[in-house]
């Protein structure tokens, strides 16, 4: 049976954003990822004048992705948080949990408000197998599982929200208390069976899924995106994401295509590529640092809000260096994509660019002649280069006034989708042949 609520989390470096699928629409909002941690409280998102500033932990996410390898994940004392890694991502993530599912209660026509599917980004890390990614991703799972069974042990009132101080030590005693009790391994996850799993909290109707990261953020994209008639396939929609978050830029090609029995979409993914560490912070620090050199101060977030400002800053020698760095690493990744069947058709390849940083001045022309430079190499005919398309024509139908309200909430409503299993993995789309095509080892549409 499918759940009655859909909601999509992204855990982000800086920011942290959930979604709200339901009857009445999709609500979704953005708090900051930073996490209060006195000797004795937790917050996540603190407000202004919540205790001393040098309190709050920041880029959690970040630890996590660069230093895998390091200290025991549930076992070793922060100094910075007084918890362990896992106490302090686990924490968060429940707050964020618990903050839409308190959405949900307050749309619910009665007390019981059914069952809840939630649906978590993956950065696309765990596209890479290397020792560190792996148990990154492993981490990230089990501060999920336990984030979602203290809040199945535990009375809705009793549980954290951002911008509310918590108890450290009950918050540890919590953790504790499923880590032992209740203790299970979690599946190693992959790319090809992310979508397909599906896991299960104990009789509270609570369940979850993950999905990469490009992929929740290109899935909103992929539905508002028309299909073109094209041989072979009753309409096929070609989509480059470029996910340009705060610790990593994430990119993944994806198709939609039409059912040829009922005329319904069908979604596909290729392996996306391996995160990217350059990304938004790089070019915010550069840009300090700049002004620093100049003595000139620049608060961190007046850095944030100047990078994506047209104010012909983006010319400096740093920022264009930023700049072709990221379209270079697409440029690489669209070299080697499998699909040998559409990539070559001269259908429209929409290149979308989501993410806090998406929008810094001159990047969208910049990756346009990368993403055409590879088509290029491919050898594809002109007509194929010519429909490469950054225009976003295609902007999901959703009440935000701005380009930049959708490309930093695009990951968590893709998240938030009714229908990811529907998301499906291949593996190569092969070239066609006087006999037919092949997906892989397996069938198309």
């Amino acid at each position: 049976m499918p759940a009655d609520y859909f909601i999509g989390i992204d855990w982000g470096t800086h920011s942290s954003k959930w979604s709200l699928v339901s009857n009445s629409g999709t609500r979704v909002e953005l708090i900051s990822s930073n996490l209060f941690c006195s000797p004795n409280e937790l917050i996540l998102s603190p407000k202004e004048g919540d205790g001393d500033r040098d309190q709050v932990v920041r880029r959690l996410k970040g630890v996590l992705i660069q230093d895998p390898l390091g200290q025991d994940f549930w076992g070793a004392q922060r100094k910075d948080t007084g918890t362990s890694l896992g106490e302090a991502i686990a924490f968060s993530l429940c707050s964020l949990i618990c903050a839409s599912i308190g959405r949900a209660r307050k749309d619910a026509v009665d007390a019981d408000y059914g069952d809840i599917e939630l649906g978590l980004s993956f950065p696309n890390w765990i596209a890479d197998r290397d020792r560190g990614s792996l148990v990154a991703a492993q981490n990230f799972c089990e501060a999920v599982d336990v984030a979602v069974r203290v809040l199945s042990d535990q009375r809705q009132q009793e549980l954290p929200l951002p911008h509310r101080s918590f108890a450290k030590a009950k918050w540890k005693e919590m953790v504790a208390s499923v880590r032992t009790a209740k203790a299970r391994s979690v599946q190693e996850l992959t790319v090809e069976d992310m979508t397909s799993t599906l896991f299960k909290a104990d009789n509270n109707g609570l369940s979850w899924r993950f999905l990469v990261e490009s992929g929740a953020a290109g899935i909103p994209y992929l539905r508002a995106m028309e299909t073109e008639a094209v041989p072979g396939t009753p309409g096929l929609a070609k989509l480059l994401v470029i996910d340009i978050g705060a610790g990593s830029t994430d990119v993944g090609y994806m198709l939609r295509v039409m059912r040829r029995d009922s005329g319904k979409p069908n979604f596909y993914f290729f392996r996306p590529a391996t995160s990217f560490p350059e990304a938004g912070e790089v070019l915010t620090r550069s840009l300090m640092h700049h002004n620093m050199a100049k003595g000139k101060a620049m608060p961190f977030a007046e850095a944030e809000a100047t990078k994506i400002q047209s104010t012909g800053w983006h010319k400096l020698a740093f920022v264009q260096a930023w700049i072709d760095r990221i379209s270079d690493y697409v440029r690489e990744y669209m070299e080697g994509v499998p699909d040998e069947r559409w990539l070559p058709m001269p259908v429209a390849l929409n290149v979308v660019l989501t993410g806090g940083s998406s929008l810094v001045p001159g990047l969208k022309a910049r990756i346009k002649e990368g993403v055409i430079e590879a088509l290029r190499a491919r050898r594809c005919k002109q007509s194929v280069l010519d429909k490469v398309s950054v225009a976003d024509r295609y902007r999901p139908r959703f009440d935000f006034r701005t380009e930049a309200e959708i490309a930093q909430r695009a990951v968590c409503i893709g998240a938030a989708d009714t229908d990811k299993p529907g998301f499906k993995y291949i593996a190569k789309m092969d070239a066609p042949t006087r006999g037919g095509f092949r997906v892989g080892k397996k069938g198309w549409v």
